[in-house]
């Protein structure tokens, strides 16, 4: 970049909860009358809502351009714990959620990446060596917490996150897990929980940090290498953590 040139502005948006978040606030019951109901909605008000959200986060955050991640239908964490977000399977999705997708993907420079969620490709974005262009992720989801980068929750203000808050962040997750993604952490610990027990620790380096979570685990009866797993499911990938062309992840552990 040459002296005195402006960064690009960029938003890394989140297109799984963009997505979600309109397809599910479209959907309309109607009851005809004896005890006849359907469900409908309009796929066309959808994709305007997704045209709309997506400018009004341009204009709010004075973004010159923005990439829409969305989650791939493999997923590299279910290799490391075979029963992640199993706790899904059942639910209902939206009826117009994988044709908000498609659109997103054709219309709205998606990009989904083998193996990866929509966080991981945030996370690696957002993280990458790119002295032209000023990144900033838009989600609303906590995991972003995790990545030392610019983060944006309400699509109006932006946070830097910086190294040491994000491993803190990132040892919280591995402690109190995620029940909406369906892994556990650390049994019985929730976030507030987990504050609680390394709040002291916020400005610790990870190593440091990792031997508490480790001891933790320990006490209760578990292993470093259960700890592991519940650290590697709950880890959202950075920068050098993922080959693009062969989709493999490198595997959080502790250098």
């Amino acid at each position: 970049m040459r002296k005195g040139k402006m960064k690009k502005k960029v938003l890394l948006i989140d297109g799984d909860i963009l997505a979600y978040k309109i397809a599910t606030a479209n959907e309309i019951d109607t009851h005809w009358g004896n005890g006849f109901w359907t469900l409908h909605c309009d796929e066309i008000q959808c994709k305007h809502e997704v045209d709309a959200k997506i400018d009004d986060l341009g204009q709010s955050l004075q973004a010159d351009d923005y990439i829409v991640a969305l989650t791939d239908k493999n997923n590299f964490r279910k290799d490391v714990l075979p029963s992640y977000k199993d706790n899904r399977k059942q639910r209902r999705k939206p009826m117009v959620l994988n044709a908000l997708r498609d659109y997103i993907m054709k219309k709205h420079n998606g990009v989904m990446w083998k193996n990866l969620e929509a966080d991981d490709v945030m996370g690696i974005l957002a993280t990458e060596p790119c002295p032209t262009e000023d990144r900033i992720i838009v989600s609303i989801d906590k995991d972003m917490r995790q990545i030392p980068a610019k983060v944006s929750r309400d699509g109006e203000t932006v946070e830097e996150i910086p190294q040491r808050l994000a491993d803190y962040w990132f040892m919280i997750q591995t402690l109190a897990g995620d029940s909406t993604d369906g892994y556990t952490g650390l049994p019985n610990v929730g976030v507030k929980t987990a504050e609680k027990m390394i709040k002291q620790y916020t400005n610790v380096p990870l190593l440091d940090l990792w031997k508490i979570v480790v001891g933790a685990y320990k006490a209760k009866g578990y292993s470093k290498k259960e700890a592991l797993q519940q650290a590697r499911v709950a880890h959202i990938l950075r920068h050098n953590e993922y080959n693009r062309k062969t989709g493999k992840v490198k595997l959080w552990q502790i250098k």
